[in-house]
């Protein structure tokens, strides 16, 4: 699950730490500390209309020419619960906790839980292509699909960094290199 902060480094404390101290001065960790850490960006962006229609954020800094404001966007912070269980080794049961601890703060209004979205597939069967890099995104050129819906997909679904990577580069006008093919040779 996602969650936005008004805050961009807001942090919540799910669950304290306790531990038993010992004579010789060891000590045992019964209960490790659980903390939601909120980082400023990384809001996709029907999230980032989400954030700021739900909240008003008062004072903005300004670019230099003192008239042009700078988005807020460095004050939103953003948790997500499944990448904070990859990075700090939490349970699934770790992961339900924080979940339902920030869903019961969201009733006061300093976080709100994001939306889960899911976008459609390019097409019925594209997570089921068998072939490499190149030749998907022959495939997508061909059939005349919008690449950067497919990148979205992508990253939210697939997650395939190779794809990814070549994805952004030929949005970005680069093409990468064709990976070397090796001929087949009949006798």
């Amino acid at each position: 699950m996602r969650f936005a902060s008004k805050y961009g480094r807001f942090a919540v404390q799910v669950q304290n730490e306790v531990s038993e101290h010992y004579a010789t001065g060891q000590q045992r960790i019964i209960q490790p500390l659980v903390v939601a850490r909120f980082a400023p960006g990384g809001l996709e962006p029907f999230e980032r209309e989400l954030v700021l229609g739900h909240w008003s954020f008062n004072g903005s800094y300004q670019e230099m020419d003192e008239v042009t404001t700078v988005p807020p966007d460095y004050r939103i912070g953003v948790f997500d619960s499944r990448i904070a269980q990859l990075d700090h080794g939490w349970s699934d049961e770790t992961r339900e906790q924080v979940e339902q601890s920030l869903q019961q703060l969201a009733r006061y209004d300093d976080i709100i839980e994001l939306p889960r979205t899911m976008l459609s597939a390019p097409w019925p069967k594209y997570d089921e292509f068998r072939g490499t890099v190149a030749q998907l995104l022959k495939k997508l050129d061909d059939d005349g699909h919008d690449l950067q819906l497919v990148l979205e997909y992508e990253r939210a679904v697939q997650n395939r960094p190779a794809l990814i990577s070549a994805l952004q580069s030929k949005l970005d006008g680069f093409e990468q290199e064709p990976e070397p093919v090796e001929e087949e040779i009949r006798a």
